[in-house]
């Protein structure tokens, strides 16, 4: 039988229009809706939903996606395309100069304007010099308190107390002198009350300020801006806990004052308007701040994100001392820990001499312990005494934590001591952190801080038990501990938080195929780097940071912070900062991308060439700067390098004419005496040794040995029978040279620098010009004044024990003699002028 055409309704079946179709075709058409009867709801489904579409007029996309010119895969993003597409169509037609947005232009108008900023800032500071300038009183003016203010300046001696000269020309020296800064000690004793006010009152570190000493400041000012941490120290109660007496009156408010610790914590008390500053920038790596802002913060500071890694030897590192032993009692102390710190003081001068240092201790004893093995190891190696006297701005220190608050540094050393004993048990002590107030101290101590903070312990976070060890602090320090361990809070890695839009994915995703790694929201704490390109030949460092114009940039509340500020930061914290315009992007993405590619390039070749200058430059120029001693002694402007006639003494070393004639050995015995006899007149007195060394290198030797020695002595023994020079101990002295106490900064033999080769006789004539000039000096002025005029930046213990048994042999032949606590002239110091 043979199939014929039939006419039917293809409407209902096929979406086609009228045709004749072959009834085999009908068939297995209603025989496919039968085996698949299931899909009909599915089926129902898409004709709702194509006919909602074909509404909204999107029926082209339900056609292409019929037809399959759109594949399902791109279909939602083509439409998103085409929507935002059609939205900056729109946007273009209202702001015309949006489609003629240039991103280079616009770049420049950015530099343009933090150039601006920039300049009106100094203007400022021009301005404010020039009004003050204003206010001056007039040079000629000599009567009232300018009158008073003259006279007492042209006064030599005599002059009136300061607390009389501030209430006779208090006005003329605020007007000269508007900003005081004063302790709260000094305003008590100087600024008589209802004489003098101020407009403005600024407490620093206010949370080591008691109430009872900042009263009087207050009292005098205006307005008042408290500015400190109630999460760091807080004022010593020492004294307060002998003196306090009990409060009688029943005065409940008083004793709420009385009660509270600080200024700080009586503004916060009475409910004062208050404002946390929450950037943070001293450190140049996230995670020597993470701990402070985890348990002390509550993570509210903003933290500058890092261009480097750990792995780049930044942030927090610890070190492990194996071996450690806590030895309690007279020391108190932690020896091989010590040990181990003065070991990696000198490798840090050895590898990275360009970056200040500082030790911090948690107790007194580890850092007198620390000292004296530094001390040993400094003179071991005097090549490296450089160091100690370079960064004047951030001098090297060891301190304990009861006295670092307000230091930094560019790297942290931090000793904890604290161990097991002999027999191998830990005392769940921890000094003040066990305390009240322990954790605030130790928030102090591990931010201190700028590049680096090494932790060198003989215990971990392990070893403590929270059961045994209480307290807050003990707690904090136990996370501190475990954190430098295990670095669980990276935050040099990539953050974790998504992509803020589509644009920066995009970005990312172009960059990764041509084979860049790409870290998205790099930073922790409120500050995230968009995009940041690691560098795969140096682990640990990003090569350029990528700023996209997204919620970061658009969410700035002033063009200052979003156009200058924030790139400046970046930049001051070692970032490399490249920027794209979403706009450029949407329009030129493959120009856009390689601008980004040449960026880098760039970045990596400027990376390059600061590594090398910072390796390769020379350390800091020497100079005099004030040494601080073990001793609570702190040395203020003193600084003697002069003689009693006020010039100064350098030394002079004499330089030998050899007579190559003969060999050294073999010179006539004469000649070489009157040799020495010269020797002994430019450099009286003078040691053997040193003798020895300038007809050494007279005659071109590099070492002398027991011949040569045997020839000199026996000619300086021929030298003082001529009657001009004397032999006292090892030294030979002139008789016709005045003794006087020479500064050795810039000898050449560095022989003459040891304390062992320094004259007794010449050490003395310098302590008589001190004891004669200062009328009178304690022992241990004289020590660091002898120190000092010697050309010694700092005074070792060696040096320091040559001095005090000179001290201690003019005492006891009365040339010297103690009064008051002073060391004065002695009955018999004319026989010493004599000489």
């Amino acid at each position: 039988m043979s199939v014929k055409p039939v006419a039917i309704h293809t409407d209902e079946f096929f979406h086609l229009d009228n045709q004749h179709l072959r009834i085999d075709s009908v068939l297995q058409k209603l025989t496919s809706w039968t085996e698949n009867a299931e899909q009909l709801s599915k089926w129902v489904a898409w004709q709702h939903r194509r006919n909602q579409a074909n509404n909204l007029g999107l029926s082209e996309v339900v056609e292409r996606l019929e037809d399959g010119r759109l594949p399902l895969s791109t279909c939602y993003s083509s439409v998103e395309y085409t929507y935002y597409e059609s939205l900056f169509s729109l946007m273009a037609k209202e702001t015309p100069s949006l489609s003629r947005f240039d991103g280079e232009l616009h770049n420049r108008k950015v530099q343009y304007f933090a150039e601006m900023d920039l300049r009106r800032i100094k203007s400022s500071s021009i301005e404010v010099a020039r009004a003050h300038h204003r206010r001056i009183p007039s040079k000629i003016g000599a009567a009232g308190p300018v009158g008073v203010l003259r006279a007492e300046m042209a006064r030599k001696r005599g002059h009136m107390p300061i607390r009389q000269l501030m209430l006779k020309a208090g006005p003329a020296i605020q007007a000269i002198k508007p900003v005081m800064m004063m302790s709260p000690l000094s305003v008590a004793q100087f600024l008589i009350p209802g004489k003098q006010k101020f407009d403005l009152l600024v407490m620093d570190e206010a949370s080591q300020i008691q109430p009872v000493d900042a009263i009087g400041a207050i009292a005098r000012c205006q307005q008042v801006v408290v500015v400190g941490d109630e999460r760091q120290l807080p004022p010593t109660s020492f004294f307060s806990r002998m003196t306090e007496a009990s409060n009688d009156d029943g005065d409940e408010d008083s004793t709420q004052v009385a009660d509270i610790e600080s200024i700080l914590g009586l503004f916060v008390a009475r409910g004062l308007p208050q404002r946390m500053l929450r950037w943070h920038y001293r450190s140049r790596h996230q995670s020597l701040i993470a701990v402070s802002n985890s348990q002390f913060y509550e993570n509210k500071l903003f933290i500058v994100p890092s261009p480097y890694t750990e792995e780049a030897g930044m942030g927090l590192r610890f070190h492990y001392v194996e071996n450690g032993v806590f030895e309690s009692g007279a020391g108190n102390s932690n020896p091989i820990e010590a040990k181990r710190i003065a070991t990696a003081i000198l490798e840090h001068v050895q590898q990275n001499p360009e970056l200040s240092l500082g030790v911090a201790t948690f107790s007194v004893s580890q850092r007198k312990a620390i000292q004296d093995e530094l001390e040993v190891l400094r003179r071991l190696n005097p090549q490296y005494e450089d160091f100690f006297n370079s960064h004047p701005g951030e001098p090297f220190f060891i301190k304990n934590l009861e006295n670092i608050q307000g230091d930094e540094r560019d790297v942290i050393m931090i000793s904890v001591g604290y161990a097991r004993n002999k027999q191998g048990y830990l005392a769940m002590r921890f000094g003040p952190l066990g305390s009240q107030g322990g954790e605030r101290r130790l928030n102090v101590l591990i931010s201190r801080a700028k590049r680096r903070c090494e932790v060198f312990a003989s215990i971990t976070d392990e070893d403590i038990d929270l059961e045994r060890a209480k307290g807050v602090g003990v707690i904090a320090f136990k996370l501190f501990l475990q954190y430098a361990r295990t670095g669980r809070l990276s935050m040099s890695k990539v953050s974790g938080r998504p992509m803020d839009s589509v644009f920066e994915e995009q970005v990312a995703s172009a960059l990764q195929n041509r084979g860049y790694q790409v870290h998205p929201q790099v930073g922790i704490a409120g500050f995230f780097i968009d995009l940041a390109i690691a560098d795969p030949e140096l682990p640990g460092r990003y090569l350029l940071g990528i700023e996209c114009d997204g919620s970061a940039y658009h969410s700035s509340r002033s063009a200052r912070e979003r156009d200058r500020l924030r790139q400046a930061v970046l930049e001051d914290h070692g970032w490399i900062i490249h920027r794209i315009w979403s706009t450029d992007w949407f329009q030129r993405p493959e120009e856009q991308l390689q601008k980004v590619i040449d960026a880098i390039d760039n970045a990596k070749a400027e990376l390059n060439s600061r590594a090398e200058h910072t390796y390769g430059r020379s350390r800091a120029v020497p100079i005099d700067i004030v040494a601080v001693e073990r001793e609570d002694v702190i040395e203020v402007g003193f600084d003697r390098t002069d003689s009693a006639n006020g010039q100064p003494v350098s030394y002079e070393e004499a330089q030998p004419e050899a007579n190559l004639s003969y060999a050294l050995h073999e010179t006539p015995t004469g000649i070489l005496a009157d040799m020495v006899e010269k020797i002994v007149f430019t450099e009286s007195p003078i040691h053997i040794n040193e003798v020895i060394t300038r007809l050494r290198s007279a005659w071109g030797l590099q070492r002398a040995g027991a011949r040569i020695e045997s020839v000199v002595s026996h000619a300086a023994q021929i030298a003082c029978r001529k009657g001009n020079i004397y032999k006292e101990h090892e030294f030979f002295i002139h008789k016709e040279v005045t003794i006087r106490l020479r500064n050795r900064q810039n000898v050449l033999s560095a022989s003459l620098r040891k304390p062992e080769l320094i004259a007794p006789i010449e050490i003395a004539s310098g302590i008589f010009d001190i004891v004669s000039a200062s009328l009178g000096a304690t022992e241990d002025e004289i020590i660091t004044s002898v120190s000092r005029m010697l050309g010694f930046k700092s005074t070792s213990s060696v040096l320091r024990k040559v001095i005090s048994d000179v001290i201690e042999l003019e005492i006891k032949d009365n040339r010297l003699k103690q009064q008051d606590g002073l060391i004065v002239i002695g009955e018999t110091a004319s026989i010493q002028n004599a000489v």
